[in-house]
């Protein structure tokens, strides 16, 4: 396991595609190495959690029974209108941002980007615990301003435009179910698989709508009654 350990920390710390993996890596193991990984790269402590892989057709695709988490620390959040050098294999998702205590109770929600990052060396190594251990491809995200009213405007939808060209559309509240369903889910999963969470954190509930591709742009990401977020790739 520490070989594993030692070269996707070089990977995920330089932007490098994510090194071969051994090929009986469970998902037990690969929650491990993804702990084992994130506290060698960031200085800062957990702040909270995503869920990667939602819907059930990915989740078939990857032979998976339910969604994954990967950790989400101060180092991966942006700040407000953030500029970002263009990457081959990031991925954009708009997402519900939820503000819970430890057990899935939910205090506000928010409009949130996740920047991810799907760059495998072998691409046959996209599988349920090769994601796990790479952190669910976690590299940033954007989170906006909170709201209190959260079973009102978690019905909002969500468009996302590349300067004029709308490229998604979807229901934020959509993903695991709804925002509470996505907090117990999460949290339950924090519990059971040993994460050391801050009282107050943030999860992202998974993808709304579709998975962009993140092209050169400035983008713009209108959520209804939560507000907008906006952001450009160079």
């Amino acid at each position: 396991m520490s070989a594993i350990v030692d070269r996707l920390f070089r990977a995920i710390k330089h932007g490098e595609p994510i090194p071969p993996f051994p090929e009986n890596l469970d998902i037990p193991d690969a929650y491990e190495v993804q702990k084992k990984v994130s506290k060698r790269i960031y200085s800062s402590k957990l702040v909270g959690l995503k869920a990667g892989v939602t819907s059930e057709e990915m989740q078939n695709a990857l032979r998976i029974s339910s969604p994954l988490i990967g950790g989400l620390f101060q180092e991966n959040r942006l700040d407000e209108n953030p500029k970002l050098t263009f990457r081959e294999g990031r991925l954009i998702e708009c997402e519900l941002g939820i503000f819970s205590d430890i057990h899935g109770n939910i205090k506000a929600v928010c409009p949130a980007i996740e920047f991810a990052v799907l760059d495998f060396e072998k691409k046959t190594d996209l599988s349920g615990p090769n994601l796990v251990a790479s952190n669910v491809a976690v590299e940033k995200f954007l989170l906006g301003k909170k709201s209190i009213d959260v079973d009102s405007l978690s019905k909002e939808q969500c468009s996302l435009f590349r300067g004029n060209t709308q490229v998604n559309d979807a229901y934020i509240g959509d993903s695991l179910g709804g925002p509470r369903e996505a907090a117990k889910f999460i949290a339950g999963e924090a519990l059971r698989r040993g994460y050391a969470l801050q009282e107050e954190c943030v999860f992202l509930s998974g993808a709304c709508g579709d998975v962009i591709k993140a092209e050169p742009g400035e983008y713009r990401a209108e959520f209804g009654g939560l507000g907008e977020l906006r952001f450009e790739i160079v």
